[in-house]
C-alpha cells in the first residue's frame, strides 16, 4: 500500500470518527476508481464501504454492492473476492429477514470456500467465523435456538485467535438476544452485552457497535422493569444513531423511548418522540402500525381521548389499505381499547365481544394476546364488582390462568409476576388467606430468579403488610363483610390499573431489618445450630423456647402451603430449606432485605467446604453445634448480620 492509500486510509478513518459517513464512503469510492490498485485492496475498500452503508441502516444500497462485487469477481476470477461478495449479500438478506435466501447465499459461498486452495489460516478462519455468526441469526430467527446457540459459541470461542472484530462482537451481542428473549436469563444477557461493549472500544469504525450494545443494555433493563435505567442507554444509542444518520434505527429507538417514557407517566415526552418516529416510519414504512399503537396507548393514558381518536383513524386507514394479519389483529385490539372508555353500556359490550373474537383468532404475536387478556379481565373486574356476580368471578379467574399460561409462554415474567399479585388480591376478596399467601410467595420467587428486582420488593412489601392484617381477614370471615369492602381492602382494582397501564413498578420505601436470631434446625425440628443477636440474656432465653415451638408449629404448616414466612407476635420467622436443614431468621422489621441477608449466608455456608462439612458431620451426630467447633462462621456471619458487608 502506497503512502497516499495510507493517508487516505486514515482520512476515512478520521471522518467516521467525526460521524462524517458520506464523506468516508464518498472518498473510499475514489479509492476504489483509482487506476493502478490491486483487487485485494479494491475489495477490501468496497467492503469497508458495505458495513458504513449496514451502519447507515442503507441495506438495499449493501445488497447491490455484495452483488457488483460478486460479479466482478466472476470476470477476475479471484475466488476470496466472490467470499467477500457473497458475504455482504447474506449481510443484506438477514437485515431484509430474507433469511432462506440468506442461507442459500451462504451455501455457495462455503463451496467456493472450500474450493480455495491458498489462502492463510487466518483469512479462511475469519470468513468461516462469518459465516458461522450468519448461520446463527438465521437459526435464531427461524427458532433452530439450540442451533443458533452453537453457532454463536463456536464463533465467540474463536476470540482468542482471531480478537476484537466485528463478526465476535455480534455474536456477543445475538447470543446476549437469546439468553434474554428466550432463556431469560437476563444476568447472562447482561454479560455477553457488556463483553460487546468492551470488544467494541478495542475496534476502529466502532460507533455502530458501542450504539447496538447500549439498544441491547436498554432492553434488558426494560425487561426487569427499570426503566429509568433503559432510557439512559437507548438515549445514549440514539445519539449515536442520529450521528450515523441511520433513519430505521433512530425511529425505532424513537419509538421505544417514547413507549417507556408513556410507562412512567412523562406523556407530553412520549408524544413527541413518538411522532418524530412516525414522520421516519411514514417514508419507511417498517413498523408505521406498531408507532401508531404506542401513540393510542400513550393517548389514553394521558386521559386526551380526542388525540387517540385521531390516531387511531390514522390506524384504521391503514387497515382498510392492507388488511393483512398483524394490522388486523392491532386494529381491532384498538377499537376494542377505544370503545371500553365510552360512556355507553353497548359500546363496553361491543368492546368485551371484540376482545373475545381477538382471543379466539388466537393472535400471531403472543405480547397482543396478553394485552388483549389485561384489557378483558379489567372489562370482567368492573362488571363484577358492579353485579357481584359469581360467574364473572369464575370467567375472571379463568382468564387470569390464561394470561399466566401466555406470560410464561412468552417469557414477559414482568406480567406473570404482576397477575399472581392479582390472583392474590382476589383471593383476598374470597377471603381465601393462604392461597393469597401462597400466589405472593410464588410471585417473590419467580422475581428473586429473574433479577426482577423492583418488582421482588414490591411483593415483599404486599406480603409483610397482609402478615400484619391476617387478623382483619380472619375475622372477616365471622362479620360477613360486603363483597364492595373486600374489593377495596384488598386492592385489587389498584393492581389491575398498574397492569393496565403498564406503570413503573413503584418501589416501596424498604429499610433493614433488626436481626434477633438464627436457627439452623433438622428435618425433624431438633436445633442443630442457634445464634442470638439479642444482649439482653434474659430477654434470649425467654424468647428461644417460643421461637423454637414456633418453628415446629409453622414449619409443616408453611411447607405444605408452599409459604416462606410467618408472623409471631410483633416478630417475623423466615424459613428456608437447605436438606437436610431449615434454616430460621427471626427478626424485627420488612423482610426483603431479610431474603437477601438469608440467601447470602446460604450461599456463603455452602461455598465454604470446612462450614458446610462440619454441619453435616453435626448432623449425622445429632449434637448441637456451637461457634467454636466452625472458627471459619463467625466472620461470616459477623460480615453478614453484623456489619452487613457481605450480602450478594
Amino acid at each position: 500500500m502506497s503512502h497516499i492509500e495510507l493517508d487516505e486510509l486514515t482520512q476515512v478513518e478520521k471522518l467516521y470518527d467525526e460521524f462524517k459517513l458520506d464523506e468516508a464512503i464518498e472518498l473510499l469510492d475514489d479509492l476504489i476508481q483509482r487506476e493502478g490498485i490491486t483487487i485485494q485492496q479494491k475489495v477490501s475498500y468496497q467492503f469497508l464501504m458495505g458495513h458504513f452503508l449496514v451502519y447507515q441502516g442503507k441495506v438495499k444500497e449493501i445488497f447491490r454492492l455484495g452483488r457488483k462485487i460478486f460479479k466482478a469477481s466472476q470476470r477476475s476470477k479471484v475466488p476470496l473476492q466472490s467470499v467477500d461478495g457473497l458475504s455482504l449479500v447474506f449481510v443484506g438478506l438477514i437485515l431484509f429477514n430474507r433469511f432462506d435466501e440468506a442461507l442459500e447465499v451462504i451455501r455457495q459461498t462455503e463451496d467456493i470456500l472450500k474450493a480455495i486452495s491458498q489462502i492463510s489460516q487466518e483469512e479462511l478462519l475469519l470468513r468461516k467465523v462469518r459465516i458461522n455468526v450468519a448461520k446463527g441469526v438465521i437459526n435464531f430467527n427461524k427458532g433452530n435456538i439450540d442451533l443458533a446457540e452453537n453457532c454463536f459459541k463456536q464463533t465467540i470461542g474463536m476470540q482468542k485467535e482471531l480478537g476484537a472484530i466485528w463478526e465476535i462482537i455480534w455474536a456477543h451481542l445475538q447470543m446476549a438476544a437469546l439468553l434474554d428473549n428466550v432463556k431469560t436469563r437476563f444476568d447472562l444477557g447482561m454479560e455477553y452485552t457488556i463483553k460487546a461493549l468492551a470488544l467494541s472500544e478495542e475496534i476502529k469504525f466502532n460507533h455502530y457497535w458501542i450504539a447496538m450494545c447500549h439498544t441491547q443494555l436498554g432492553a434488558i433493563y426494560s425487561e426487569l422493569g427499570e426503566f429509568n435505567i433503559s432510557l439512559e442507554h437507548s438515549m445514549k444509542s440514539l445519539n449515536l444513531f442520529e450521528k450515523l444518520k441511520n433513519k430505521l434505527m433512530v425511529a425505532g429507538l424513537k419509538n421505544n423511548i417514547g413507549y417507556i417514557n408513556g410507562i412512567i407517566g412523562n406523556y407530553d415526552v412520549a408524544l413527541k418522540y413518538l411522532e418524530d418516529a412516525l414522520i421516519i416510519w411514514e417514508q419507511e414504512p417498517i413498523n408505521i402500525e406498531g408507532c401508531l399503537d404506542s401513540l393510542i396507548f400513550v393517548s389514553l393514558e394521558k386521559g386526551d381521548i380526542e388525540l387517540a381518536q385521531k390516531y387511531f383513524q390514522r390506524l384504521e386507514e391503514l387497515y382498510y389499505k392492507r388488511r393483512n394479519g398483524e394490522i388486523e389483529t392491532l386494529y381491532q385490539y384498538n377499537k376494542a381499547k377505544m370503545l371500553k372508555r365510552s360512556s355507553r353500556i353497548r359500546d363496553i359490550a361491543k368492546a368485551e365481544e371484540l376482545l373475545k373474537k381477538l382471543l379466539d383468532k388466537k393472535p400471531t404475536f403472543l405480547n397482543i394476546s396478553i394485552d388483549v387478556y389485561i384489557e378483558l379481565c379489567d372489562l370482567l373486574l368492573s362488571e363484577f364488582s358492579i353485579n357481584k356476580n359469581p360467574e364473572v368471578l369464575k370467567e375472571i379467574n379463568h382468564n387470569f390462568e390464561q394470561l399466566l399460561t401466555i406470560a410464561e409462554k412468552s417469557h414477559s415474567y414482568l406480567i406473570f409476576c404482576e397477575t399472581f399479585i392479582l390472583q392474590a388480591k382476589l383471593a383476598l376478596v374470597n377471603l381465601d388467606v393462604k392461597a393469597a399467601r401462597r400466589f405472593l410467595t410464588q410471585a417473590q420467587k419467580i422475581a428473586e430468579s429473574y433479577g426482577i428486582k423492583r418488582l421482588a420488593m414490591k411483593i415483599s412489601y404486599e406480603h409483610d403488610e397482609l402478615l400484619k392484617q391476617l387478623k382483619i381477614w380472619e375475622e372477616f370471615k365471622e362479620s360477613k363483610i360486603s363483597m364492595s369492602e373486600r374489593i377495596k381492602l384488598s386492592r385489587l382494582n389498584e393492581q389491575m390499573e398498574d397492569l393496565v397501564s403498564k406503570r413503573m413498578i413503584k418501589v416501596p420505601e424498604l429499610s433493614d431489618e433488626e436481626p434477633i436470631l438464627l436457627l439452623i434446625v433438622s428435618e425433624g425440628g431438633t436445633p442443630l445450630f442457634s445464634q442470638s443477636f439479642i444482649e439482653d440474656k434474659s430477654y434470649e432465653d425467654h424468647l428461644f423456647g417460643g421461637f423454637l415451638s414456633a418453628v415446629n408449629t409453622f414449619m409443616d404448616e408453611m411447607f405444605s402451603e408452599e409459604l416462606d414466612r410467618a408472623t409471631f407476635g410483633e416478630h417475623t420467622l423466615l424459613l428456608r430449606s437447605i436438606s437436610p436443614f431449615f434454616l430460621c431468621y427471626i427478626y424485627k422489621g420488612q423482610s426483603y432485605s431479610a431474603q437477601n441477608r438469608i440467601n447470602s449466608f446460604i450461599n456463603e455456608i455452602q461455598r465454604n467446604k470446612e462450614v458446610w462439612s462440619t454441619f453435616e458431620k453435626y448432623y449425622q451426630m445429632n449434637k448441637e453445634i456451637q461457634l467454636k467447633d466452625i472458627p471459619t462462621l463467625d466472620p461470616i456471619i459477623k460480615e453478614i448480620f453484623i456489619d452487613r458487608t457481605l450480602v450478594t
